[in-house]
């Protein structure tokens, strides 16, 4: 079984979405208003991904979702 995680990620520009999809973050809502997007990634990539992507310049927070993401199996 593969855990996911879900994850917000608050941007100031919408550029930064290339760089996101490089850490291999399933993204499944951009709101461009409120600039944040929504996505999930594997539970065991997620302190690296989320320290990686703090000190990114463009990317003002990133939390993890408190919305349980059910298990896949392969």
């Amino acid at each position: 079984m593969i855990e996911r995680k879900g994850i917000v990620i608050y941007f100031q520009n919408k550029k930064v979405l290339k760089t996101i999809e490089k850490y291999n973050i399933n993204i499944v809502y951009v709101n461009e208003a409120g600039k944040y997007l929504t996505g999930y990634c594997d539970i065991k990539d997620f302190p690296l991904i989320k320290k990686e992507l703090k000190n990114h310049k463009l990317i003002r927070k990133v939390d993890e979702s408190y919305v349980e993401m059910p298990e896949i199996g392969l």
